[in-house]
């Protein structure tokens, strides 16, 4: 697939917006509807609303106390859920490389001015975000694809909290010019896309033909 493609021409689209001065509330808008025509849409139905999160309770037991609880269990996410409850409750948590993703959404529960980070966000923010640097796209490079530059299942790697403090600079950035968006409403953007990207390329190359770099990405 390459930027002659409607995902190509789409990002392109974007990355012609930034370089412009920014992506406005109606460009995200449009754009969000015109990946919605491709197939890629946020799940509404398995990411419903989240509401009076900062109000949570971070009480752990050494048990489970609920039926949601007890899933985590039985999911063998037992260790990962009181990870996750210590940085919601901590004042100053801090991120390892290995838990980044829950550490991020954690931080968003908190204050929804920290914008909710996965590996779809990051790899859509890559396509269409030309104000990145060189050192900062191959840290992208490093956390997403492997040694055959080929994508991995999930982001992972030394560069993961660099990635993480890079996507929150540029999203405040983008959010910061998108007269009026929110970065709720980028966040329904650059989710899907980042899907749509992931299943039509495999390998760095493609990717790099899909956005256009000619080799400069």
């Amino acid at each position: 697939m390459t930027k002659e493609s409607p995902l190509g021409k789409l990002i392109t689209s974007l990355q012609k917006k930034i370089s412009e001065g920014g992506l406005g509330k109606a460009a995200i808008a449009d754009a969000t509807k015109d990946l919605a025509k491709l197939g890629y849409q946020y799940d509404e139905e398995s990411f419903p609303p989240l509401v009076g999160t900062e109000d949570f309770t971070s009480n752990i037991s050494a048990s489970p106390r609920d039926l949601a609880e007890a899933l985590l269990w039985k999911l063998g996410k037992w260790k990962a859920y009181k990870k996750f409850c210590e940085n919601y409750a901590a004042e100053k948590p801090a991120p390892t490389k290995t838990n980044v993703v829950f550490y991020a959404f954690a931080m968003h529960l908190k204050d929804k001015k920290n914008p909710i980070y996965d590996q779809h966000a990051i790899r859509s923010l890559w396509a269409i975000c030309g104000k990145l640097s060189a050192d900062e796209r191959l840290k992208f490079k490093s956390l997403l694809f492997d040694k055959k530059n080929k994508w991995k299942q999930s982001g992972t790697g030394k560069s993961a909290i660099d990635c993480y403090n890079i996507f929150v600079k540029h999203v405040n950035d983008l959010v910061s010019i998108s007269e009026g968006a929110s970065k709720s409403e980028l966040d329904r953007l650059i989710m899907p896309l980042g899907q749509a990207i992931k299943e039509a390329t495999k390998k760095y190359a493609e990717f790099d033909a899909l956005c256009g770099w000619s080799g400069n990405g």
